[in-house]
């Protein structure tokens, strides 16, 4: 079976400069059953002044419901920096490792068994980051989010 075979998916999000959009056709909600919405939620869900850092109470609402486990919680680390810390080489450094602790899901999973993600900044204020999912040696999903950093420009 493939590992993307076990993903049950999620509606469809589009990234877009202000945030992700949902998908309709015919006034029908349309579903992803990639991982592509999934890895979304995971860097830009949550609450971007939750940096996961220790239990608190900015965590997002969802994550207190009761049943979600640990691998379900959607904590955003990768937001939390993006829109808590000034851009510097070392805050792009630590926003690809929170990003990397927001896929780790993906790993834990099986549903693949490489995430790599790679940031740098393009203009002031302005940052990529792409992601690049292997499994078996095989890419999976990749993607390049380009996104301001909201915090103010490198230091």
């Amino acid at each position: 079976m493939n590992n993307l075979q076990i993903f049950e998916g999620d509606l469809l999000l589009t990234d877009t400069l202000d945030g992700g959009d949902i998908n309709l056709i015919d006034d029908i909600f349309i579903s992803d059953t990639s991982i592509k919405t999934a890895v979304y939620l995971s860097l830009f869900g949550g609450n971007k002044d939750d940096n996961g850092k220790v239990k608190n109470k900015f965590t997002w609402w969802g994550n207190t419901l009761t049943g979600v486990s640990e691998n379900e919680k959607i904590i955003s680390r990768f937001q939390a920096v993006i829109f808590g810390l000034p851009m510097s080489t070392k805050n792009i450094q630590e926003a690809e490792t929170a990003a990397a602790m927001d896929l780790q899901w993906i790993i834990d999973e099986g549903i693949g068994d490489e995430v790599n993600v790679n940031g740098s900044a393009t203009a002031r204020n302005k940052f990529n980051l792409k992601v690049n999912i292997k499994s078996k040696g095989k890419n999976i999903f990749i993607n390049e989010y380009s996104m301001p950093w909201q915090m103010g420009g490198i230091q």
